[in-house]
């Protein structure tokens, strides 16, 4: 989930928020790989500011990295979900 509130300083935020079990604290990277090139105005701008990356593959794939990847870890959800948690 993202939450913005302009006039709260992160710390306030992050208040808010239990810790997840696994000990994932934020969201650091999406990475989208699809057949066919995203070509939206939508996703464009989505990729545009940073919050996408994608890549052209044979089959979709959804990739979330977690607290910069700093576990050095990996769990893959496929063949049941096309995603993969980077933790």
């Amino acid at each position: 989930m993202w939450v913005h509130l302009s006039f709260m300083r992160r710390a306030q935020r992050e208040g808010w928020f239990t810790e997840h079990p696994i000990g994932v604290r934020e969201i650091t990277r999406f990475t989208l790989t699809t057949p066919m090139p995203l070509r939206s105005n939508a996703s464009q701008k989505i990729i545009e500011s940073g919050v996408l990356a994608t890549r052209t593959g044979a089959t979709s794939l959804l990739e979330i990295e977690f607290d910069g990847h700093r576990r050095k870890e990996r769990v893959d959800f496929r063949p049941h979900l096309p995603v993969i948690f980077q933790l």
